[in-house]
């Protein structure tokens, strides 16, 4: 015979405990938002996103989320209020966020990005960003500008 109660008891600690991970998460999360970086949409620049694009870590609009889910691939995008996000989810929005993807999907990029007031021009900029990748910098190349960067500020400091 099988100990139900035991079985029942653990199902709750394991519920209570997944509980207050993914309170813990979205605590994290809304701390994340809150940076200076992150209180604007990554797309488009409105004030107070919404939503979270796992696919690059980044904070974006509701209208974005919507367009970002229809590029080829599509991008995975979570509403912040509305689903849970998984540890490994909240470490790869704390390691990126919207300045480090700025780095990196703006990286050649010297224009300023459309204003979602026309769509299809709006759409097509993020085709370009993230399906043809024209300004894409990758974090390997940044991190050796970078490091050349600090050499010649020693140099010049000599």
């Amino acid at each position: 015979m099988v100990n139900t109660a035991h079985v029942s008891s653990s199902n709750s600690t394991s519920s209570s405990q997944k509980k207050r991970q993914d309170e813990r998460n979205l605590k994290t999360l809304r701390e994340l938002s809150a940076l200076p970086a992150n209180r604007f949409c990554f797309e488009c620049g409105q004030r107070g996103p919404t939503y979270v694009n796992i696919t690059i870590g980044s904070f974006c609009c509701t209208s974005c989320s919507g367009i970002l889910r229809g590029l080829n691939p599509p991008h995975r995008v979570k509403s912040i209020c509305m689903a849970t996000f998984t540890n490994e989810e909240i470490e790869r929005i704390r390691s990126l966020g919207n300045e480090e993807n700025s780095h990196t999907w703006l990286g050649l990029y010297s224009g300023t990005p459309p204003k979602m007031t026309n769509k299809e021009e709006f759409t097509a900029f993020l085709i370009r960003k993230y399906e043809k990748k024209e300004w894409y910098v990758s974090r390997t190349e940044l991190e050796e500008q970078e490091r050349l960067l600090n050499q010649a500020k020693e140099v010049a400091s000599q």
